[in-house]
């Protein structure tokens, strides 16, 4: 794939010294000074009666207008039960109509909303409420095997002690005030999710149009918990500066504004993928987020693409592995997608035979790849509109507008373009750090500003780049370092092969090697190695 993309090199050329693998993104257009709540009021007012989020697995549907009006009033309803800005909110639940609410209205009150992954348990639920203090949990149940009350009260039994509909007092967690759910039930320590919404006054209303009016786009606004490969997860800090325009210049770069867009949205909201590159670049370009499913249901992402005639998709490469599956049994019933015109794939590596069957199986136009991480925002790299289809198929895009990247060595040292390091990034998308933890901030981002990604990635000169792994996951065999996902790739390459892992266990080179078959195929023994 590198060769591919960069060549195998001219010895004519040898002698000539080479550029320092760096880049520095365009700046044809400055960055803006604006708050997530005024990306909201901007949105009602370009696309009012656009639709916003149509929730299938709800059967909802909302505009741009009815947007803003619900999350300034559940907004306005948290500043009057007596949150403040600054205050931190967990939010807990899988992709839904409330969970955007949820998030918007808590960032435009200038709350800081902390997102939870909804798969959670005792002992991460319990750290996240820790470590960030937090003040209220916000958890959303849609389905009858979630019990967040019953997880709860295994952090804080005294809960069921509480009064129901009142502020919570719990010593376990002692900054934690306030536990509401979308519950009709009268839970004790829980308030219900629609009083909140109908809490806001006069008053509390007047507060928000102020807070709206003095919050600074630096100041922080979303928290992203982060595990990493060991210990617990972290907490990536970012700011309204950081994703709106992390958000806007992804919008741009894929042209999104130029007409109506409906995009599937299978990726989860608590994911800075479903955050900024679905919420945000949603209020950014009035695309219109179809959400299909409660949780991720490979047949009801198909479903949806034709029933709600979706233009974009979004997934990660496993997800579209399944979407390419459960597809398959729509189109022997006949059924052909006429809609789609652009897959967009982040959140892993996809290998180019991957990339094919994607483009093929929906009959896109084309292809994108984003390639960035949570503490930058998420975007550093990503496709562009006008590029080759091979550059489409072999590379994760270009460094993105007012961002820079560069490739170092072990010492920090900038290598020459086209040589391997690890690739570093810089620019307005950098998280300030992560919360209530120094000692990894001073780990992750060096005092010239660069953030260290982990990821060993060769560029070329027009600032487009091809990740080979993991600095961590490199074998080392014969003095030669050796990818996993080079193995990878040349297995995938098989026709028979829609999906490989090779998952290394040490430095002694053993590993082994996971495929997944296409479908219809089996192995047999003398085929195992």
């Amino acid at each position: 794939m590198i060769e591919d993309y960069f060549g195998k090199g001219n010895k004519s050329t040898a002698s000539i010294i080479p550029k320092p693998s760096y880049y520095k993104g365009p700046k044809n257009e400055p960055l803006k000074n604006m708050t997530v709540g005024n990306l909201v009021d901007e949105a009602a007012e370009k696309y009012p009666n656009r639709e916003a989020i149509v929730s299938v697995h709800q059967n909802r549907k909302i505009t741009f207008s009815d947007l803003k009006h619900e999350v300034d009033e559940l907004a306005a309803g948290l500043l009057e039960i007596g949150m403040k800005p600054g205050d931190r909110l967990c939010l807990m639940g899988s992709n839904s109509l409330e969970w955007e609410i949820t998030l918007l209205a808590s960032i435009k009150a200038g709350i800081i909303a902390v997102n939870i992954n909804p798969l959670y348990m005792k002992n991460e639920l319990h750290h996240c409420l820790s470590k960030v203090d937090a003040k209220m949990l916000i958890a959303l149940e849609f389905h009858p095997n979630q019990n967040y009350y019953e997880l709860l009260k295994n952090i804080v039994p005294e809960i069921a002690q509480q009064p129901h509909g009142k502020p919570v007092t719990t010593r376990h967690l002692p900054n934690l005030e306030f536990v509401v759910m979308n519950t009709e039930k009268n839970l004790p320590g829980v308030i219900k999710y629609w009083d909140v919404c109908q809490s806001g006054t006069i008053k509390s209303t007047s507060y928000l149009k102020k807070i709206n009016r003095e919050l600074n786009p630096q100041a922080i606004c979303n928290i992203q918990f982060t595990s990493g490969t060991t210990g617990a997860p972290k907490g990536a800090c970012l700011t309204h500066s950081n994703i709106v325009n992390n958000s806007y210049f992804y919008c741009k770069r894929m042209m999104l504004t130029e007409k109506e867009h409906r995009i599937l949205l299978q990726v989860p909201f608590f994911h800075t993928f479903g955050t900024v590159v679905g919420i945000m670049a949603s209020l950014n370009s009035g695309s219109t987020l179809v959400l299909p499913a409660f949780g991720y249901k490979p047949i009801e992402s198909a479903k949806a693409i034709f029933t709600e005639k979706c233009t974009i998709l979004y997934g990660t490469p496993t997800m579209y592995i399944d979407l390419i599956n459960a597809s398959k049994e729509l189109l022997d019933q006949g059924h052909t997608f006429t809609t789609p015109e652009i897959g967009l794939c982040a959140g892993a590596l996809c290998s180019p035979s991957l990339f094919k069957q994607i483009k093929t199986t929906f009959n896109l136009k084309r292809i994108a790849s984003i390639y960035g991480m949570t503490e930058a925002s998420p975007i550093v790299f990503l496709s562009n509109v006008d590029e080759s289809e091979h550059k489409s198929l072999t590379t994760i895009g270009q460094v993105l507008d007012h961002s820079e990247a560069k490739v170092v060595d072990k010492n920090g040292v900038t290598v020459p373009m086209g040589r391997p390091g690890e690739v570093w990034f810089k620019g307005y998308n950098v998280m300030p750090g992560y919360w209530n933890d120094e000692e990894m901030t001073k780990k992750a981002i060096d005092d010239d500003g660069w953030l260290k990604s982990g990821d060993i990635l060769i560029m070329s000169e027009d600032g487009y780049g091809v990740v080979t792994g993991r600095i961590k996951d490199i074998i080392i065999r014969g003095g030669e370092n050796i990818q996993p996902q080079a193995i990878e790739y040349f297995l995938e390459s098989h026709p028979e092969i829609i999906q490989a892992q090779v998952c290394t266990e040490n430095q002694n080179f053993i590993f082994n090697n996971f495929v997944v078959l296409v479908k219809g195929i089996w192995n047999t023994r003398s085929e195992t190695w």
